[in-house]
């Protein structure tokens, strides 16, 4: 694996900016101020495809540290935002004095409170920068200006190391990592003194630690997670070395170990650990001797894991040299799935200062004829017209240079991934509550600049359960999805769970770069169900209730035979031959497989028998099927009618009281002695609901025709 020398440098957004509010006694006498616009960009070292703590990319409460030309301190200038693109740029305001002839710029610093800006009037920038310290995420850079109204792009660099881990092996699954022996503070910029002409420079090999004892940290096991994860700059000695410990189960294992894996180049020396950069951890293989632990502290002390076959990459879309001059492109990766623009914005500063037209641009590599129209417009934006690929991909290069120093930047063009195979084991459920796998395959050809995938699972009738029991939801489209997050290429499993006896439906995985995939939840199931063929019985002792279903083939998942089936009822009643009286129900065995309609005649053996008869079999999904009764022919009742006020009750001789459905119930008026007749349709269900009212008074009540059926007492409150 070769050594390079890459810086990760931040382009700023095109700013402009406000002055410091703060107030001193007897405060100097104040130059006069221009307004100072610059523009800005986000390069790589990004990870919005993650749920990392660290917003990576945020740069807040920018702040100008502003020097004359000898470099003394003139004050500073509070730049605030005027538009903000979610591309990474945008445009800051401030006002510096017209004698500004250096700018440090420091974004998301949280130790100002602490900094006496009358004290720093008129020292050295190499006294005061240097000096500056957090325990946070800080942006930094510097530029010198030719005149205050200079809008030059500037850069700026994090003051962390970003840690990520790929894995490419098919026997070994990570489920997450962690850092340990790391440093929790830096200083705010890169600051190596012997350099020149400008020694606030980030050379690698050489970073820049803050002013005493540096302090470490540890994670433990519940920050093994595969989200990124982040550290300031250390020498990294031999004898006292920042590592990681990796968590992971083999391929058809169940445990979790802890495995510890050291920052080491090709020569097994130690990384220094410098800001900015981006080591990425790639797995190549796993031997299943490599010695794992059971309990995180336990790896913390054991020998590294050697027998994983590990390579550490530095990865920046910055590149500098020890002149001082810095070559920097937005990104180095793109992958287009349709045709479109590609467009990349590029710097090169020579020691500090702009100068875009040394950049030249050209295609170092495209066998598959892929870019279109490469243009350099001199003054930072690179553009290319990437043509649609229908099967397949193809990758192209373009190479980025100024001086010595170059980028090369690689474009995919690629067919939308599949995530073949895909599917669901069990293939047919058979219950409610039923254990399911849902596995599908991210393809190998995946760039490994993708990951993490953000696979989305819609599904409304699994759920998830160990050991993916807490996967990520999120709302989108109107409905809830839950997200999976893939790290790696190879066959991904995840556990549901059957919600319903009747679950079946179809599942979605989908991600941006793919094909949506469809997996069907399937049960073997009776079909053709029904009661009287509209699920409707007559009320009454004795009447036909004749359940009808079918039992399918299913000839690519044949059911065992001899089948019993059984039928859970209270209300119903059979004597047809072969259909036994069992607790609960009847039953029937079935010695081959039937052909058609079944019917069981069945009769009630109660006036209202309404109720939910389940029909079930080993190796078949139960289904439920309600039915209701209905009057096979009109019915008159009575009884009382009164109006219950202020505590009692009261007569209402000869009041009309009318009915809201007289299609159900008629209404009547109340004789004489406060009693009620109505008439009860046919046609009316057992569960339908009539309400009566008096008229004009306002009271109510409210009936089913089953309780209606009973003759009570109506009382209208």
């Amino acid at each position: 694996m070769k050594r390079l020398t890459y810086l990760i440098a931040l382009f700023s957004l095109l700013l402009a900016s406000c002055t410091d509010e703060g107030q001193f006694d007897n405060p100097p006498a104040e130059s006069s101020k221009t307004a100072f616009q610059f523009s800005v960009n986000m390069p790589d070292f990004q990870s919005v495809r993650t749920r990392a703590a660290i917003d990576e990319n945020a740069v807040n409460d920018l702040w100008l540290m502003t020097f004359d030309a000898k470099g003394l301190f003139i004050g500073r200038a509070h730049a605030s935002l005027l538009t903000s693109n979610s591309n990474g740029t945008g445009t800051f305001r401030a006002d510096i004095p017209d004698n500004t002839k250096i700018i440090h710029l420091i974004a998301n610093y949280d130790q100002w409170d602490s900094f006496d800006e009358r004290a720093a009037q008129q020292k050295d920038e190499r006294e005061i920068i240097p000096s500056l310290t957090s325990n946070k995420l800080v942006f930094w850079g510097r530029q010198a200006l030719s005149s205050p109204g200079d809008t030059p792009n500037i850069t700026l660099y994090r003051n962390l190391a970003k840690v990520t881990v790929e894995n490419t092996t098919a026997n070994f699954e990570v489920t997450g990592y962690a850092l340990c022996n790391y440093t929790t503070s830096g200083t705010v910029a890169p600051f190596n003194p012997d350099a020149s002409p400008t020694p606030f420079v980030l050379i690698d090999g050489k970073p820049t630690l803050p002013r005493g004892t540096v302090s470490k940290a540890e994670q433990n096991a519940a920050d093994c997670n595969m989200e990124s994860k982040y550290m300031f700059e250390y020498e990294n000695y031999s004898n006292n070395q920042t590592y990681i410990i990796i968590k992971g189960k083999l391929q058809g294992k169940t445990e979790e170990l802890y495995y510890k894996i050291q920052l080491l180049d090709t020569d097994k020396k130690p990384y220094p650990i410098m800001r900015n950069y981006h080591y990425k951890v790639v797995i190549k293989s796993f031997s299943e001797s490599a010695n794992g632990s059971t309990a995180f502290d336990d790896a913390k002390t054991s020998e590294p894991s050697n027998n994983i076959y590990a390579e550490i990459f530095k990865e920046s879309p910055s590149i500098s040299d020890n002149n001082n001059n810095v070559l920097a492109v937005s990104r180095l990766h793109f992958l287009f799935t349709k045709e479109g623009t590609l467009n990349v914005s590029a710097q090169y500063t020579a020691n500090g200062v702009t100068d875009n037209s040394k950049i030249s641009v050209s295609i170092a590599e495209d066998q598959g004829s892929i870019l279109h129209n490469l243009k350099y417009d001199g003054n930072g934006t690179i553009t290319a017209d990437v043509s649609r690929i229908i099967a397949g991909q193809y990758e192209a290069t373009i190479t980025v240079k100024a001086g010595v120093l170059s980028r090369t930047v690689t474009v995919i063009s690629s067919a939308l991934y599949q995530f073949d195979p895909a599917g669901l084991s069990p293939e047919i459920y058979t219950a409610r509550d039923q254990d399911v796998t849902l596995s599908f395959t991210i393809p190998a050809a995946i760039p490994y600049y993708l990951y993490p995938l953000k696979c989305t699972i819609t599904t409304g009738n699994l759920y998830p359960v160990e050991p993916n029991k807490n996967l990520q939801i999120e709302y989108a489209d109107g409905g809830y999805q839950y997200v999976y997050w893939a790290t790696s290429p190879g066959t991904k499993t995840l556990n549901f769970r059957t919600s319903l006896e009747n679950s079946d439906e179809t599942v979605l995985i989908a991600n941006e770069i793919f094909q949506t995939k469809s997996v069907e939840v399937k049960s073997r199931q009776f079909t053709n169900v029904s009661i009287n063929s509209n699920n409707l019985v007559n009320y009454g002792v004795n009447n036909t209730a004749s359940l009808m279903f079918a039992i399918p083939s299913y000839p690519d998942y044949p059911a065992t035979y001899p089948l019993t089936v059984f039928v859970a009822t209270e209300n119903l009643q059979t004597t047809q031959s072969g259909w036994t009286a069992v607790t609960g129900g009847y039953q029937h065995t079935y010695t081959s497989q039937p052909s058609g309609l079944q019917t069981v005649t069945f009769t009630t053996k109660k006036a209202n028998s309404s109720e939910k008869v389940v029909i079930s079999a080993p190796g078949f999904s139960p289904t439920t099927i309600g039915f209701d009764n209905i009057l096979a022919q009109s019915v008159t009742i009575n009884n009382t009618i009164q109006v219950y006020q202020n505590g009692g009750l009261l007569n209402i001789p000869r009041y009309a009281v009318t009915s809201s459905d007289t299609n159900i119930a008629s209404g009547f008026t109340a004789s004489r002695t406060s009693t009620y007749s109505i008439t009860l349709y046919a046609g009316a269900k057992t569960t339908d609901v009539v309400t009566f009212t008096l008229r004009n008074y306002g009271y109510s009540a409210i009936y089913k025709i089953e309780e209606l059926l009973q003759s009570p007492a109506i009382v209208l409150q």
